[in-house]
């Protein structure tokens, strides 16, 4: 299994995130990549479902212009049901999260990676769903992306609900304190295979990628 994995850091001769290959496995999901035209949609689910503060749209917008993969949105019956955010982030986006720069609005160009920079750590900036169901899908989606493409970095989340806590706890975080001075900030101790096992995730995302691999042999 580890043989499938695809690290965002991965070179040759210049670094390239695999994009593609993070849509097909998140498609899995039934997650869509959200481009410029779906940033109000995906705020609206955000600010509608996640207690406290967001970064508004123009904020959003913005860091996905720069990682080109950011945001991720699940529809159900045409409607959007549940979403994830996450921020690649270099060397000093890292640095300004851990001691209370980086907060919920307020990303800096320098603080994130494109999609030809090398990450040095993931922050899952937001994932919802509004029913049971698209809860796990967003869990589900978090984890096959992790497992697939940034398990060679330390991953952060914040968690501001009671549930939100019990679940990082499942997943292996620990708490960081408040450096922000607003939320608690969690870090991953590593990855949570048991649970991603149950959940199918790293199977499924290594199906996700067997078209590709097979046309390349």
């Amino acid at each position: 299994m580890e043989d499938s994995v695809v690290h965002s850091n991965q070179t040759a001769g210049f670094i390239q995130f695999p994009v593609e290959r993070l849509d097909r496995v998140l498609g899995q999901y039934g997650f869509e990549k959200v481009n410029a035209e779906v940033v109000e949609p995906f705020h609206s689910l955000a600010d509608e479902l996640i207690e406290g503060e967001i970064a508004d749209a123009a904020s959003i917008a913005r860091v996905q212009s720069w990682t080109g993969r950011s945001l991720h949105l699940r529809y159900k019956k045409g409607r959007p049901d549940a979403l994830l955010a996450s921020i690649p982030l270099s060397a000093a986006g890292r640095d300004a999260l851990l001691d209370g720069r980086f907060g919920f609005a307020n990303a800096r160009r320098e603080w994130v990676c494109g999609l030809d920079e090398r990450a040095e750590a993931l922050l899952s900036w937001g994932m919802a769903g509004r029913t049971p169901l698209a809860q796990l899908a967003a869990l589900r989606g978090l984890l096959a992306g992790w497992f697939h493409f940034y398990s060679d970095v330390p991953v952060y989340a914040r968690a501001r609900s009671l549930q939100g806590q019990a679940l990082m706890k499942r997943l292996l975080f620990t708490p960081l304190g408040n450096p922000d001075g607003t939320s608690p900030l969690w870090g991953s101790t590593r990855f949570p295979a048991g649970i991603a096992r149950r959940l199918g995730t790293m199977r499924m995302a290594a199906e996700a990628e067997a078209p590709e691999q097979e046309a390349s042999v």
